[in-house]
């Protein structure tokens, strides 16, 4: 599963003063007549020989010359040679001047590019997990169950478990009524043991991957007992059903689930919104509008910095003391050092709220039509 401790690990990787990281983001999808007969591959190259086009020499720049971009692109191109397409899209982090590599497989598409820059490019990898945040799904009958996870990579299976039920058989004879009703009472519990068994196991997924929503799927009978053999705390993350068998593919799952988690994530970003624009109005612990967010990164204060997904700035950073700007001029206002341009903004200002231990939320939807006027805004630690 993708998370954002995998954010943090790639935001805290330490480069050489003059190394540069190829990030690469492409769509890798099958169903895609495009990408077939290794379609991808050149896409890729075609997004390197673009990119190549601009690169100053070696000895121009810090930022990396055009041998080097050279030749991480080639270290790309060779692994795509002999990669099997795995999912839908495909992200890559290359740095052989340090022997450093980071690939993961994605279940989803991503927002295609290509960066040559001293540090990953995260943003579009940000953007899948605010999409696809990790979630349970639990599909249960009144004897078999099982608990899966899905999340940006795609959808895994955690666990599976049959329990043995005795099925309800009619009886005859004198004692009829009372062996009837006893089998129908011992049917009964043997189905709330299996149930509390399951709960028992989803409870430990819960804890260990820290999930925070669940998707519930089965007949009506057996999910509603399972539910009140929930502790409250996992009730309380149950964001909706499916109608899905226990046995349904992976595929059906997910094209019903991300109905679920789409209206939940809307509903949630929305309410993150509205609070924060309102603390904002209030002058509590909320500030909206790039100058003031970038004010709050700079003072450690953000604890989560919020963006509308097609949201884009850009400014400037200090040479000397890394403080990122917005306002023009040629000496930074705070140490009156030298001024360089930060096309790239937003995902300098993430990297230094991850670097607080903040969190980075892109919003879509309702949430990002609310922020139509600021396109950004933070929730404050104080």
């Amino acid at each position: 599963m993708i998370s954002y401790d995998d954010i943090r690990q790639l935001q805290q990787y330490q480069s050489d003063p003059d190394s540069m990281i190829l990030s690469l983001y492409i769509n890798i999808d099958q169903s895609n007549a495009a990408n077939l007969n290794r379609g991808f591959e050149t896409v890729v190259e075609n997004e390197f020989r673009q990119m190549g086009e601009g690169q100053k020499s070696d000895n121009d720049s810090k930022e990396g010359g055009k041998q080097r971009f050279e030749t991480e692109c080639e270290r790309v191109l060779q692994f795509l040679k002999g990669y099997t397409p795995r999912g839908r899209g495909l992200v890559i982090f290359s740095d052989s001047s340090r022997d450093f590599w980071w690939q993961r497989d994605l279940g989803v598409e991503v927002s295609p590019g290509v960066r040559w820059t001293p540090r990953p490019w995260v943003r579009p990898l940000l953007e899948v997990l605010e999409r696809n945040d990790p979630f349970g799904v639990v599909l249960i009958d009144k004897q078999h169950a099982r608990i899966l996870t899905a999340d940006a990579s795609g959808m895994q299976q955690q666990a599976e478990i049959v329990s043995d039920v005795p099925a309800k058989h009619a009886t005859t004879g004198s004692d009829h009524l009372w062996s009837q009703g006893q089998m129908e009472r011992d049917h009964t519990n043997h189905i709330r043991l299996h149930a509390k068994r399951v709960a028992d196991e989803l409870a430990d997924i819960v804890d260990r991957l820290k999930l925070t929503r669940i998707v519930i799927g089965g007949p009506v009978a057996a999910t509603s007992i399972f539910i009140s053999e929930l502790p409250k705390r996992l009730q309380q993350i149950i964001v909706g059903t499916v109608s899905a068998p226990i046995d349904a593919s992976h595929e059906r799952l997910l094209g019903e689930i991300r109905e679920v988690q789409q209206r939940a994530e809307h509903e949630d970003e929305s309410r993150l919104v509205e609070a924060m624009i309102t603390s904002a109005m209030k002058g509590d612990r909320a500030v909206l509008g790039i100058s003031d967010t970038l004010a709050a990164i700079e003072q450690g204060r953000v604890h989560c910095m919020v963006i509308a997904r097609d949201y884009r700035a850009v400014g400037e950073q200090c040479a000397s003391c890394r403080v990122l700007l917005v306002e023009g001029g040629d000496q930074c206002s705070f140490c009156g050092g030298k001024l360089e341009a930060a096309p790239d903004l937003i995902n300098r200002a993430s990297y230094k709220v991850l670097d607080q231990a903040g969190k980075v939320q892109i919003v879509s939807g309702p949430a990002a039509e609310k922020l139509s006027g600021t396109g950004i805004g933070a929730v404050l630690r104080f």
